[in-house]
């Protein structure tokens, strides 16, 4: 019976005998250090014998793995050569992306590293900016892949997960009941500022725009200052920020996050940005991801 290795637990083997550390070598390879672990297991498991034993603090391979990885170099090489040769070869312009500031910066490390390593002789350019301008640049084909919010729109678009919009403030902020509820929020176009300002109207609640700002760092410092409330998905939680319980009243809607493209027939290199797109967008919050 043939069997296949798989290149993914070989490329992880190497980084962990290159740096001597599951979590350094998790950290290069872009993920957690529990889930290199599983994957060491599963190759031991798929050859039949132990690649790796603990020295001390440090990892190092047995005689066997080290003899196992000589030939498994091999096939990291024969792979990267081969794909340089028939799938960067044929997507060498620039590489274009957009994302909302919401993706945030792990996520975009993550992506951004699994990209360069995968085409790397193709320039990556990203645009971080609002979901309608990415649209707009889709469009005039001035990007080639974006992610952002669920918006009307005629161009190609598959839902990546769902995140609940949740109300979120400093910890030392208390809102005052009979006085107008101060919002931080983006300028408009902002789907996370037209769903605050509909819920509270909803509730009946009055508010007042205390700041706005067209940046994701801009608006969570006004946040973290204590200056208001503002909306967003869970991953913007801080230490320093909660959850607004005084609001639980005006409920607001999930967020959507989309993977937008360009018209027209996509090459095999940007199907496969596509598919890394997707694997990160969702292994970052898997409780809300969308099967």
């Amino acid at each position: 019976m043939i069997r296949n290795l798989d290149l993914d637990l070989i490329r992880s083997f190497a980084a962990v005998v290159d740096l001597g550390s599951i979590s350094a070598a998790a950290r290069k390879v872009g993920r957690s250090q529990s889930a290199v672990s599983l994957q060491m297991d599963r190759l031991a498991e798929s050859v039949g014998f132990a690649l790796l034993e603990r020295r001390g603090r440090a990892v190092s391979p047995t005689p066997r793995g080290a003899a196992f990885l000589e030939d498994a170099r091999r096939l990291l090489d024969l792979n990267d050569r081969v794909l340089t040769q028939h799938v960067h070869g044929a997507f060498a312009q620039p590489l274009r992306l957009g994302f909302l500031q919401d993706v945030g910066e792990q996520v975009l490390q993550r992506i951004l590293s699994r990209l360069s390593a995968s085409f790397p002789q193709a320039p990556i350019t990203v645009r971080i900016c609002t979901t309608s301008t990415m649209l707009d640049m889709l469009r005039a084909e001035e990007l080639d892949v974006a992610v952002g919010f669920r918006s009307e729109s005629e161009l190609p678009a598959s839902l990546l997960l769902r995140e609940p919009m949740v109300w979120i403030a400093a910890r030392q902020l208390r809102l005052d009941r009979e006085a107008p509820v101060p919002l931080v929020l983006f300028e408009h176009p902002c789907s996370c500022r037209t769903a605050a300002i509909a819920a509270l109207n909803a509730a009946g609640r009055p508010f007042r725009i205390a700041f706005t700002s067209p940046s994701l760092p801009g608006l969570m410092a006004a946040v973290g200052a204590g200056m208001g409330v503002t909306v967003r998905s869970p991953r913007a939680l801080r230490p320093d920020l909660a959850i607004v319980a005084d609001l639980d009243r005006a409920a607001l809607p999930d967020m959507e996050f989309l993977l937008y493209t360009r018209p027209g027939t996509r090459p095999p290199a940007l199907q496969k940005v596509e598919e890394v797109l997707q694997e990160e967008l969702r292994r970052e919050h898997p409780l809300y991801a969308v099967a």
